[in-house]
């Protein structure tokens, strides 16, 4: 009987032994995974800071890039350029196609996103809703940018072409240019696309901000 108890009490201790094993080290990844998780946090922060600033450059640029062809567009109305008037006319064909979107990876956080990394479920739809805010903006610009190269093309470069001896005069016809519907057209478009750009930049922006505060405070919370 001694015998049977005294396995009996070995074989407890044992079992005893393996679930605390178990337990701490069920312990130890799970207080792992909260490290990771407040890290992952901590780099979106670092994140959408980055992208505050790469957008509102971009937004930056694109307001002046627009203010360009609108000083361009109402030099249509005189009847002779002076060489500033033509430092300015040359500046806005320059820029007239000029609309590149944010180049950004939207993707690399998915494996982690989908295995738990933020355990807020409305900070976890925010932060992909974000993502695909950020994946359309930048498809929906590139198309943008694709037009304005073929307006360029098509309704720019047969009116306004590069003097031969130098790459930043133009060659044109004043008259030509102010009764071509197409070109100031063309023009009046790059304008409009760039605020639509811009639209699109300002609500990505306002998004970022929000995923900030959001962010800062599920660390309060801890």
């Amino acid at each position: 009987m001694k015998i049977v108890r005294h396995a009996l009490l070995e074989i407890f201790l044992v079992v005893m032994g393996i679930l605390i094993a178990i337990q701490l080290n069920n312990w130890n990844e799970s207080r792992k995974f909260k490290n990771e998780q407040k890290k992952f946090l901590v780099g979106l922060i670092d994140e959408f800071s980055s992208d505050l600033i790469r957008i509102n450059t971009k937004i930056e640029q694109f307001g002046e890039i627009n203010e360009i062809i609108k000083s361009g567009k109402n030099l249509l109305i005189k009847s002779f350029l002076s060489e500033e008037d033509k430092n300015t006319f040359n500046i806005t064909i320059d820029r007239f196609p000029i609309l590149t979107p944010l180049n950004k990876d939207v993707e690399r956080n998915n494996f982690l996103i989908s295995n738990g990394i933020i355990k807020s479920d409305s900070l976890k739809m925010m932060v992909l809703e974000y993502y695909e805010l950020t994946s359309y903006h930048k498809e929906v610009q590139t198309k943008f940018g694709e037009t304005l190269q073929r307006l360029y093309t098509d309704q720019i470069s047969p009116l306004v072409r590069f003097n031969q001896s130098s790459n930043t005069t133009k060659e044109y016809s004043l008259k030509k240019l102010q009764m071509s519907n197409t070109f100031n057209n063309a023009l009046d478009l790059s304008i409009g696309y760039r605020n639509q750009a811009v639209l699109f930049l300002e609500n990505q922006n306002e998004m970022a901000k929000k995923l900030i505060a959001i962010i800062n405070k599920e660390f309060a919370k801890n």
